[in-house]
């Protein structure tokens, strides 16, 4: 005795496995998503990197130096030099 698939349910079960699998996958990625935690990872201040160095800072601290219609952060340091 030989078992076989019928050709009516070997073709049931591969037209219906991508959306099933689709659908397993999708579930799976939302259950494991919606644990996390919102938000991106910026800071609560907004900070500004000096154009020289790149040291951040709050920009009260920074000196702002435009040229051709743009404005470019320094730090106190990097101010003097450019």
């Amino acid at each position: 005795m030989n078992p076989m698939i019928s050709s009516d349910t070997f073709g049931h079960v591969f037209a219906w496995a991508p959306l099933v699998l689709g659908v397993a996958i999708y579930a799976i990625v939302w259950f494991a998503k919606r644990a996390e935690v919102g938000g991106v990872g910026v800071p609560i201040g907004q900070t500004y990197a000096c154009a020289g160095c790149g040291r951040r800072s709050v920009r009260e601290h920074m000196l702002p130096q435009t040229h051709e219609g743009a404005v470019s952060y320094f730090c106190s340091k990097c101010a003097g030099a450019h």
